[in-house]
């Protein structure tokens, strides 16, 4: 770097530090009045509770998708166990009696055609 750009680089630097420090100094002196208890209403910084806002939205739906898919899967697990439970019991379940059902009425029919 020349002496030149040092120069305009040095200026570039002054310029957007001047732009920037009336935003910096606000935002400054709002978080050391809040630090010290000395906030109002009016004095409150907008964007942060916009932001706490929306990330507090945020994890609630995320909780509760994960609320109902945790549900979902626990339905599923109580099925099975009470599947398993009913099988080495030996209860017959309203499908095994259906299904008893509809053989009994197949016999039935063919011993009806066969004069029984």
């Amino acid at each position: 770097m020349d002496v030149k750009e040092i120069q305009y680089l040095l200026e570039g630097f002054s310029s957007t530090l001047r732009e920037f420090h009336g935003e910096l100094r606000e935002a400054l002196v709002a978080k050391g009045k809040k630090k010290m208890g000395q906030e109002g209403a009016a004095d409150s910084p907008q964007v942060s509770e916009l932001i706490r806002r929306t990330r507090e939205r945020h994890s609630l739906a995320e909780l509760l998708a994960g609320g109902e898919q945790g549900e979902a899967e626990l339905v599923q697990a109580i099925g099975a166990q009470v599947k398993q439970i009913l099988s080495s019991v030996g209860l017959v379940t309203r499908s095994d009696l259906a299904r008893v059902e509809r053989r009994m009425d197949e016999i039935e029919k063919a011993l009806a055609e066969k004069g029984y």
